[in-house]
């Protein structure tokens, strides 16, 4: 397999190089990352009114947003009877919303400007792969009650009618999920920010921020505002504020075009994206051209603090399924890329200010494009209306962790966060 990201080199959106910034400029809004949640703050802001600045690294959508296997949907990393034991029901409920609000702000933005980007109306389909995970898809069934979302639950002899892999127990099937070409999708949000009047330098990486001006390496911008959506938050910027961001190591590979047959043995009713019940799960779905999207993961590899370029974990993932669907056993994957995905200890989102400087926000740990959407909305939302809603419980900087603080000073980023992920290493 050739090491190279197909969304980028397979997406048709034509956009203009945006040159780097070479001057000291001022501005009433500055967004800093070109991922979803920066592109996502910058169009709320401009819609409102704002006049804005976009500073990306590299190209907009170049890192984890533009790596993603494309899933939307509304699944939340803590389900609803977590969620109610912490905050409560009613505040749950909010939250749990936020997901989903995601999604639609996305697909909003697909429909409303007609970006070319793969949108797929994909139902989501939940695996179980063995009888001690079968109480994850009851879980999730209850859920999908408690929100009031629609589903259908499937014993094994109902998969063979949707997906009648080799080894699968129950299943869960919700609508209202989608599928896209992400880097595209970035890449139409660069254009119509563009169109919109948004100023945007690429190639153009913050060194620091010092009071309210961000610092390049060839020019500067003040502003009022900012809002910091930076991938992959080095102590260089900001130390306090990197170690708050940890990383999860996935891979991703693209198949051949399969013919309506194989594609037809893995789906025979409809598209559907699909995950298991593994900690470490398998995720797929058909893409254009008629391919198949396969991504996996590892417990040696996921927690490793930088790219591993390695092909074992991938193609592991691509036999297991294989072996699960003999009938595409001969079809050939042609290119693999690794995915470095932002996320905080307890894999909930962190929108806030920062405490010493009540004009910038942080933007970090968005596990998922949709979450990605709406907290860079979310945050704009809050420079634009000061009785917007205040889901700081949630999303606040300051929530307690498992293996923080001191324990993280003595032993380290990576094994705080394996121990706080330890239980679910285990099932």
């Amino acid at each position: 397999m050739l090491y190279e990201n197909w969304l980028h080199t397979s997406s048709t959106v034509k956009t203009s190089k945006c040159l780097e910034l070479k001057e000291k400029i001022s501005t009433e809004c500055l967004v800093i990352g070109g991922g979803i949640a920066g592109l996502h703050a910058a169009l709320r802001l401009v819609e409102g009114g704002k006049k804005v600045v976009l500073l990306e690294k590299r190209i907009c959508g170049d890192s984890s947003s533009g790596q993603s296997a494309g899933f939307l949907t509304p699944q939340s990393e803590e389900d609803i009877s977590k969620l109610t034991a912490k905050h409560g029901k009613e505040k749950s409920k909010i939250i749990h919303q936020i997901p989903f609000d995601g999604v639609d702000l996305i697909v909003n933005n697909i429909k409303k400007y007609k970006f070319k980007c793969d949108l797929r109306k994909q139902d989501s389909l939940y695996l179980s792969i063995k009888k001690s995970h079968d109480y994850k898809i009851l879980e999730e069934k209850e859920t999908c009650e408690e929100m009031q979302i629609p589903y259908k639950m499937l014993d094994e002899n109902g998969l063979k009618k949707y997906h009648p892999g080799r080894g699968y127990r129950l299943g869960l099937i919700y609508p209202g999920t989608y599928g896209i070409n992400s880097f595209a999708y970035c890449q139409e949000m660069k254009n119509l920010l563009l169109k919109k009047g948004v100023k945007i330098y690429e190639d153009t990486e913050v060194k620091k921020i010092e009071k309210n001006t961000a610092i390049t390496h060839l020019g500067s911008v003040e502003s009022k505002k900012i809002i910091v959506c930076i991938d992959k938050l080095k102590a260089e910027f900001d130390k306090e504020w990197s170690k708050k961001c940890y990383h999860i190591q996935t891979y991703v590979a693209i198949s051949e075009p399969l013919s309506k047959k194989e594609m037809r043995s893995i789906f025979p009713k409809e598209e559907l994206m699909c995950w298991d019940t593994k900690w470490d799960y398998a995720y797929y779905r058909p893409i254009m051209g008629n391919r198949l999207l396969v991504g996996a993961s590892s417990p040696w590899t996921a927690y490793y603090p930088s790219y591993r370029l390695t092909q074992k974990v991938i193609v592991r993932g691509i036999d297991s399924l294989k072996e699960k669907f003999t009938e595409i056993k001969n079809v050939k994957f042609t290119y693999f890329w690794s995915g470095l995905i932002d996320v905080t200890q307890d894999l909930a989102p962190i929108v806030d200010y920062d405490r010493n400087n009540k004009s910038i926000q942080f933007v970090m740990g968005c596990i998922g494009l949709n979450w990605a959407a709406y907290c860079g909305d979310y945050a704009a939302r809050r420079i634009l209306n000061k009785n917007a809603l205040d889901l700081s419980e949630f999303l606040g900087a300051n929530r307690k962790f498992s293996f923080s603080g001191i324990f993280q000073i003595i032993f380290g980023k990576r094994v705080s966060f394996i121990l706080s992920h330890l239980k679910e290493l285990l099932t």
